[in-house]
Formats: C-alpha cells, structure tokens, sequence
C-alpha cells in the first residue's frame, strides 16, 4: 500500500487501442456477434473483433458496467451497470456513446440477453415481490419492465421465435464447485402463451446458463462429470439426452453465452474469453492485449478524519494509539502531533499499550501470517516480531511490569510470552472453543480468562502467571465472561449471561463480582464501614483519592481464599437490556459500562456508571441509534455491530474514553456532587449527562491497491485456513489452492473482481455459508431506496391507468385518510401524471418530502380524481407485506380444506422475532385438532432447540377453574397430530429443525429435499471493510454414523413439489397433501364421536 505509480491518461474513448499491452486475464462476461465480441474489464464494456484485434472501450464510468448483451441486430449493447449504487440496466450504442438507463428499482438487475426482435433486454432480478428473483424484459424505449411469464428465474434464454424461454428457475451462486443437492440448477422450457413448463434435465448438479440454439438444441454447462469439471453439454429442445460438447479436462467454464445466429457461444475458461464453433465443436481462445489504465488511481493518498479500527489509550492518557486501514498511528488526546508507527503493505491492527508506555504490541501478517510484534511508542526503529505461530492471533494483554504480554490464538490456547527471554510458553487450553481474553492481576502473579467446558457454558479461571494449575473462580451454571480486575486487586468482576431455554430467549447478561480475599466486614453495611471510607463523595474528593492511590507502593499481593469464592459473588448490575462492554475506574469502587435503551423503534447505546455496591446508577452519556438504512453496516467478525464498545478509563479517574462506530471519544465520568450511598440502583442519578467530545486527528495512509489485494487475498484465504469449522478444508488441498487462484490478483483491475478470485477459491471447499463481498453500500455511497406505495399496480392497457389491485393490509395505503381501494386508477405521482407503461419508480426513488402526494380516481380520467399523501415503505417493508398477505393466503386454504380442523402456522426465519410468533400462533391454534408448521422459504437463524422443546411436550393435566373450560397443561404446548412443510429453500437452522422434528417422533415431514447448507457461520471483516463468511461449526445428525448435515439435505416423509403452473396459479399442492394427511390422523367427526 505504499509504493507510488505513474499514470498515463486516457486518451481516446471508443477509439481503437493499438500499443501493445499484456495478454489480458479477467476479462469477464463475453457476447458474440458476427465477428465481435463484448466483454467486461476493468469494470468498463470493451468490444474488440473475434481474432482479438480492434479493441475498443465502449463504456468509461466508475462505475462496475457488466453482462454485456449485443441485441440480435448488432446495434445495442445493453449491461447492468452499479453507476446509481445497484445495478440496473443499461443500454448503449455497439460503437460507444452515451448509455441510456432503462429501470429504475434499487433492487440489482442482471442483464441476460435480448428477446429476438432486437427491441427489449431481458433480466433477472429480485424485487421482493416473492421469495425467488424473477425474469423480466424492458423496451429500450424505456417504460416500466415487464413480467416475462416464469414463476421464477436466474437465467434464461429465447427461442428464436420467441415464444419459449430456456430458464434455470433457481440455483446456487457460480462459483461453488462440487455441490450436489436440492438448489441445483436444471434447464427447464417454458412456452410463454400456454405457460405450460418442461424439464429437459434432471440432474443433482450444476446444469446452468441455457443458450437456445438454431439447431434445435439448448446448449448449457454442466458439472455432471464430476470432480468438479464443468463442459458445455447440450440437449434436444423437445426433450432427450444430453451430450458432451467440449471435452476440458482442467479448468472451469463459466458465462457462456450464444450468437443470434445460433454459430458460436463464447465463455470464459481459465480466466480468459474462449469461442465454440458449434457447427464443428472446435474451442479457441481469443487472446485480448490491452494497454490501459483503471478508472481510479492505483495508488493514492487517503485523509481518515478522526476515524479508527480499533484504539487503545495511553498510560498516561495524553495519547490514543490506533489503526486505521492497516497503518498504526498515535495521536494526543488533547493537543500535539499525529505519529506514524508502522508504513508496510501489510496489516497491522490492534495496537495496546505497555503499563510503562514506553512500547506498543500489535498484530500483523507482514510475514504472512499473524504475529504479534512490538515496537517503541514514538515510533523509533523497526517493529520487532515476537511470535511465530502458525495460528491466527486473538486478544492480548501485557504484564503490569511491561517485561510479558499474555495472549490466547486460533488453536484455542492461552500463552504468555516474555521480552526479556524471548520466549514463549503454554499456559492453558481449551477442548471446547476459544480461550477468552486474558487480564493480570495487579501484582502480576495471576491471569483470568474465560473458556468453555463440557457442557458449553464458559466460566472464569485463574492460572498462575507463571504456569501451573488453573482453578475456577465463577460456578454457575450460565456463561461468565470479561473478567477483569480491580486496580487493587482485591476483586474480579465478570459478565454472566442468563439466557433462556437451548440458549435462545432474550439474554440477561449483568455484571457481577467476586471478592478474592475473605472479608472481614459487611461490604453492604454502610455502619460497618471503616471511618475511613466514609468521606468526602465530592468530584475534588474522589479524584484526590484516586490521584493518592497512584502515588501508592505497587499493589499488594493477593492471597486468594479459594473457599469462598462462591458465596462473595455478588450481582452488581440489574439493567433491564443486557450488559457487556465495561471498564472499572481507579478508585476501584466505580464501574463503567455499556447497554441499550429503547428509543422508538430501534436501541440506543447508551453508558451508565455505578458503584461496586449496586448503587447510585449514573447515566454517563448515550451513542447514535444503529443505521436502518438498506445495506446499513452490519457487524463484524465477534463484534456488537457499530455500537459502544473498548471503554478505558484515564488513570485520574475523570475522563472515559470509549470507540463508537468509527470514532473515538471522551467523556467527563466525576461522580454527581452529593450522592451518597443509599437510593435504588433502578433509579439513575439526575446528574447532568457528561457531553462528550470526538477525538480529532487527520491519518493519511498511502495506499497501493495492487499490494492491498495481495493482502486481502492472502488474508481471506488465511481466515478460512484456520477458522473454517473442518480442520481438513473438506478434504481439499488449501494451499494448492492458494497457488491456483493468487497469481490471479496481479492482473485484478477493481475489488469485485479480487472478491470473485476469492469467491472461486473459497468455491473448492463446496461449503454454504461462505463467500467474499464488498462493505455495505447504503445510501450514503450514493444508492437509491425504491419506495413502495403499499398497492399492487397492473397496467390497464385499453384505459392507458394503471389500476389498483390490491391494497396491502396494515401497509402505507391502508390508513382511513388514503382513500384507495382495488379498482381504483393512479393518476399522477407528486403532481406528474403516469399513463401505463410509465416506469414509475423514478418517480419514488428520489423523494423531497417523506410523503408522496398520489393521485387516484375510480375511473381513468382526471375529472373527479381526489389527492392522497402517503408514507411509503422500503423495499424491506414492502417484502413483508406481501409476505403477510401470502401467509394469510396459506391459511384461509388450510382452513377451507379442512373445514376449520387444521390450523397453520408459518415460521419466517430462525430468529427471536419468529419464535416469539410461533409461540403466539400456537396458542392461537390450540382449538385445532391438528396444525401444519410451514417453514418453506426459510434461510435458517438459530432457534431450532427452542422450537422443539416446545413442541416435543405432552400434556400430562387438565387445568380448570371452577365455571370455565378445561385447559391441558403445559399451555404453551400442542398436543395434537402435527406435520412440517419443507422446500428445496429451507436452509441452515430450518433443516436442522425438521430433522428434529423427525428425530423425535413429532409427526411426519412434507414437501421437497432441503438446501443441505447446515453450518454455524460468523464474518470477517478485510482491511477495506469487505467480509467473508468464516463458517466455523459444524453440525451432524445424532445417528451411528455422525452424518455431517452440510451437503446433506433432509428428505421429506412425503416427496411433494409445486410445478411452476401450480406457482403461477396460485395452487399450493404442498398445502394440500398436508391437509389430507392430517384428516387421515384426526379421522372424521363421527369417527372421534365413536372413540370418544
């Protein structure tokens, strides 16, 4: 990230390149058309003649401008282009020009092709209006998109006459190699009058991209070979079996696409652009020299304003060091100046002071892979490197005589290292996860630590610092977490977290502690309080104490009575949201910490003080409400999102300083004049809440994009290597594919296509739950928001309106002022009348106001139309309405199928909303004599033990007050005949669940196979903000065999499919065979009658 490259201009857009340049890899997405091809590099449209000469930039935008289409007639090429934060598509003329947009909605649109008359695009995208992306074509005249006829799709191609579509209605993403399961892709033909669908494959693997052929074949690529080799196959369009077309034996085929005379496809393989002869099935590659800069600069200079990855404050509190974007700088606290520690392309993060201030310990993989290394504060002299580990490095801490740093890493070991030696020894491990953060006593002879034990709850120990036996300090049966000591040393505190059944329900995490030594008098009874401790409360007072404690001996040893631990624990808070990040002032009486607070619809952060007692709660200061925003910032690898976290405490006991977000801040913490020590702990102090104040510095770090790639590929395939859950990488060799993949980065032109390099090789473990991204990209970078009106709009093309279907219930239409029922036409938007075909979302992405004044009538005209402001929704919202309407759909068919003896319920995703729902819909069915439990659509979270630990309960007594109904006990149980329905979309946690359900004998299970994609994951974030998923749990059946549920996928008790007719009619034959199965079990009245 440091070195610096002159960059020639661009010269001539659009005109032919003729200074030879490098043989060009990477170059993406290829489209052939009598003798040219279109493609994707450097994020721009190039096109260039089919022998690789004539090259020509068509699109120059910052843009990343992709799937390049020629229209059957050679004029257009139409692309999905990011240039308004998502991607939409584009057209533009095939010898350059201005693009021309033609959709609107923020959600991503990925150009396919064309239909064959040359006048609309054909797409995919997924505007929340089902579960699945759909297909769509758009005029390049412009107008609103239209349905193309499937129930659902990710690929598709027209026939030549147009009137059917090759479409792979679902699949997985490109990149993973070797998966065989339920999320297959198969090629299936749709006639578009009849809307009548045929499978031509049927296969478990990968039979993707369909291209129509003029030869009355459908040609696609296919992994059905095995090992993981893809070929283009290619099989009759009325139906028969495929045959092999190319012959590769290495290296894989991605994005073919076909000419529109049925002659050539061209495809990428190995990372280059390669044409099929169909006629003779001869393949050659097209070799591409370009000479050509990017977009953006390579290398650059980038101002960071007061922003920090992580911080940590100086003994002496003047100075904070940190990084930011891979460097590590110092800066004063008050007044002085920025210092550089650390200038490599590497990443060092995590800086933390020594207690003497006099070094600076931090991680880096400037040799390749973590280390700790130390270097002097004032940034003098080389880093020196400490470790060498083949681990991924985690917390740290140092020794109070700054001469040992204590350190935990990925193999779940505890280790202490020593400066003066140089040497490092192993002081605990753990069987069951990670080592929690280690923290010294203050006369350094112990060290406390979290780590889990049999039976999955952690606790607290304490291991001698110099090695020897461990013992436990917490006994409880809950998590105990964060230690730490107070500056005395006389007590530990720590997080206990007291969570609900399976480890689900709302978490109570408080904090506690536990004196370490006997005590000789009552902590609680202020009369038996020394005289001594019973003084001046005032700030002045408190900090001359604290100041005096400073000037103290060095801290006494603490001669620890094991005995009693148990009994001196002791609750300290009592907040109503949980607690976690927290810091203990000098005086060692005052703790500081962090929770949440209820601020309209979302959590506020928010730090309070309070003393060791439980009393004189104090509210310090409050943070920012997380960002709502579509594509907001989400939380990082073990993280709490972008809230309040790393709280240190100035030695003089005035001052906190905490991280939120990106931003450090400080914040005066001088108790309350006058508060004493009575008054509930629930009832905060009136003090004035301390204003805190933003750390002000301006780092420049220098960055080399080409190094800063090496570093993140290098970095992703590390943080696999050693947090992916199976140690043997799925029985791939992961350092062969490190040497595949990394000579690839030299020739990446912007990020997404190094996260693509990382996707493919992160695509050889054949894993869910994985996958490299960008960072978020909300509005703030420039995207749009589509707003929803809360109605359904069909065009009515003999009246020229669009017409109101349906009103959503509970949405921003269905309010007693908006008067607009089904039937009625929209008029105008804001004031601009919109006739049908009218692309209306323009109108809804750039709004002034927060309501849209809409104008309807209940004919289509103007004349007696009547206005209405309405609040839309987002495109979030505007899923889950239709998400209501379609559950509420599913349950007026169970009940007339059943004639009300059947209940339904559906669980939306694996999370505490969705259990607390399912738990009041089940007591809502308690009268139904049986109930089907819907979990299709469901992409997994993490509640499944809750869920069948209410299910698998019986009833064992009849409750009933005098004068009422009898009620069986338990209440929140269903006692009757239940089943499951599943589908091939039922992911993670919501297989986990029905195959639970089965496990335990609760009722059969219905519908299709699911995903097979059952791994606990987390996130890691990359020196840009981008992440990769770090799948690290494994989860297996509890059968002989231990089988491993990814890549398994459940089958269901009864095989029931949806056919896309059924989808596009509205019939749920799923629904139906459940229904018939629970009459079967519940019999007739008259049956139940007889039994009775």
């Amino acid at each position: 990230m440091k070195r610096l490259y002159a960059l020639v201009f661009f010269a001539a857009l659009c005109a032919p390149l003729t200074a030879s340049g490098r043989e060009v890899k990477l170059a993406r997405y290829p489209h052939y058309n009598h003798g040219r091809i279109a493609f994707t590099y450097l994020a721009d449209i190039w096109t260039a003649d089919e022998d690789g000469k004539n090259i020509k930039r068509i699109t120059a935008n910052k843009a990343r401008d992709v799937y390049p289409r020629f229209s059957p007639d050679g004029k257009w090429i139409a692309f999905s282009s990011d240039r308004n934060g998502n991607s939409d598509v584009f057209i533009v003329s095939s010898e350059g020009g201005a693009p021309k947009q033609l959709t609107f909605h923020s959600a991503d649109d990925t150009v396919l092709g064309w239909t064959p008359d040359s006048r609309a695009v054909l797409f995919a995208s997924s505007r929340g209006d089902d579960f699945t992306g759909k297909l769509y074509t758009v005029s390049i005249d412009g107008g609103m998109e239209r349905n193309a006829g499937a129930d659902m799709g990710v690929n598709a191609s027209y026939s030549p006459d147009g009137k059917r579509l090759a479409i792979n209605r679902k699949g997985q993403v490109y990149w993973r190699k070797y998966y065989r399961g339920a999320m297959q892709t198969d090629v299936t033909v749709m006639d578009i009058a009849t809307k009548k669908f045929t499978d031509l494959t049927d296969f478990d693997g990968l039979d993707s991209w369909p291209m129509w052929g003029t030869d009355g074949f459908i040609y696609f690529v296919s992994d059905r070979e095995g090992n993981g080799l893809t070929n283009i196959w290619r099989v009759p369009e009325a139906g028969g079996k495929a045959d092999r077309v190319t012959s590769f034996k290495t290296g894989d085929v991605r994005f073919p696409t076909i000419s529109a005379d049925g002659k050539a496809i061209v495809f990428e393989h190995d990372f280059g652009v390669w044409k099929l002869d169909v006629a003779s099935r001869k393949t050659s590659p097209i070799k591409l020299d370009i000479a050509t800069e990017t977009q953006e600069n390579f290398a650059e200079v980038r101002d960071f304003n007061s922003q920090a990855d992580d911080y940590d404050l100086a003994p002496s509190g003047r100075r904070i060091a940190f990084s930011i974007h891979g460097e590590i700088f110092t800066a004063p606290t008050e007044e002085g100046d920025l210092r550089q520690i650390t200038d490599s392309p590497a990443r060092d993060r995590d800086p933390g002071y020594s207690p003497d201030g006099k070094w600076i310990a931090f991680i880096s993989d400037r040799s390749g892979r973590e280390e700790f290394y130390i270097s002097a504060a004032d940034g003098i002299g080389e880093p020196q490197k400490i470790t060498d580990l083949d681990s991924l490095k985690f917390s740290f801490t140092w020794s109070p005589n700054s001469k040992d740093l204590a350190f935990t890493t990925s193999d779940n070991k505890l280790r202490k290292y020593t400066l003066d030696s140089k040497q490092t020894i192993e002081l605990a491990s753990s069987k069951y996860g990670n080592i929690g953060g280690p923290v010294w006593s203050p006369d350094g002879k112990w060290i406390a630590y979290s780590k889990s034990d049999y039976v999955r709850t952690s606790d607290v120990y304490l291991i001698p610092s110099t090695g020897g036996e461990e013992r436990k300090v917490t006994f409880d049966s809950f998590n105990e977490v964060n230690p730490q000591f107070t500056h005395d040393g006389r007590k530990l505190y720590f997080v206990r977290t007291e969570a609900g059944l399976g480890g689900g329900g709302q978490p109570s995490a408080q904090i506690y502690s536990v004196a370490l030594e006997r005590e000789e008098r009552d902590p609680a009874d202020p009369e038996d309080r020394p005289e001594g401790d019973l003084q001046d409360q005032s700030n002045d007072g408190v900090a001359r104490r604290v100041a005096g404690g400073q000037r103290n001996a060095p801290p006494k040893e603490i001669n620890i009575d094991w005995a009693g631990l148990k009994r001196r624990t002791r609750q300290v808070t009592r907040m109503p949201f949980a607690v976690f990040n927290y810091a203990i002032a000098p005086d060692n009486r005052t703790v500081v910490f962090v929770t949440t607070e209820p601020a309209g619809i979302r959590n506020l952060p928010v730090i309070y003080s309070i003393q060791e007692d439980g009393k004189r709660l104090t509210r310090v200061t409050a943070g920012e409400p997380p960002s709502t925003e579509e594509g907001g910032p989400g939380g990082g690898f073990g993280g709490f999102g972008g809230g309040i976290n790393n709280l240190n405490i100035a030695r003089d006991g005035r001052t906190l300083f905490f991280k939120e977000g990106s931003s450090i801040y400080s914040v005066s913490i001088a108790p309350a004049a006058g508060a004493g020590f009575g008054g509930a702990q629930t009832a905060p102090s009136g003090g004035r809440e301390g204003a805190r104040r933003r750390i002000s510095f301006t780092a420049r770090v220098k960055i080399d994009k080409s190094t800063e790639w090496a570093e993140m590929f290098d970095d992703a395939w590390r943080t696999m290597k050693y947090r992916f859950y199976d140690a043997g990488m799925h029985g791939k060799d992961w350092d062969g594919a490190r040497a595949k993949y990394q000579p690839l980065v030299e020739f990446v032109g912007d990020r997404q296509e190094l996260l693509n390099i990382i996707n493919e090789m992160i695509g050889e473990l054949n894993a869910s739950h994985t996958g490299a991204a960008p960072p978020p990209r909300g509005r703030e970078a420039g995207g749009v928001s589509t707003a929803h009106l809360g109605v359904e709009l069909e065009a009515d093309d003999a009246a020229g309106r669009y017409k109101v279907t349906h009103v959503y219930e509970e949405g921003p239409a269905d309010k007693d002022w908006v008067k607009v029922s089904a039937g009625d036409y929209l008029i105008a938007i804001n004031g601009r009348p919109v006739k049908a075909g009218d692309n209306y979302w323009e109108m809804l992405n750039h709004r002034l106001n927060r309501k849209v004044e809409v104008t309807f009538n209940n004919k289509p005209s103007e004349e007696g139309a009547w206005k209405s402001r309405i609040e839309p929704v987002n495109a979030g919202a505007y899923s889950q309405l239709r998400y209501e309407r379609w559950v509420k759909e599913r349950r007026a068919m169970v009940d007339k199928l059943s004639n009300g003896r059947i209940g339904y319920l559906h669980i939306q995703s694996m999370n505490q909303p969705s259990l607390r729902r399912f738990e009041k819909e089940l007591r809502e069915n308690r009268n139904k004599e049986a109930v089907i439990i819907d979990e299709r659509w469901n992409g997994g979270g993490n509640i499944e033990q809750e869920l069948l630990a209410i299910l698998v309960q019986r009833e064992y007594q009849i409750w009933q007050p005098r004068g009422t109904e009898a009620t069986g006990r338990p209440f929140a149980g269903f006692f009757g005949p239940k089943v499951v329905l599943q589908n091939w979309r039922s992911a993670s946690n919501s297989e986990m669940f029905p195959a639970g359900f089965r496990a335990l004998g609760l009722g059969k299970v219905i519908g299709t196979p699911t995903t097979g994609a059952v791994i606990g994951t987390g996130s890691y974030s990359l020196i840009d903000g981008s992440t990769v998923r770090t799948p690290g749990v494994g989860v297996y059946l509890a059968d002989k065999g231990r089988t491993n549920m990814e890549n398994y996928g459940v089958k269901p008790d009864i095989f029931v499919e949806n056919s896309p007719e059924d989808n596009l009619a509205g019939r749920d034959r799923q629904i139906e065979v459940a229904v018939q199965e629970l009459l079967k079990e519940i019999g007739s009245k008259a049956q139940q009658a007889r039994k009775e």
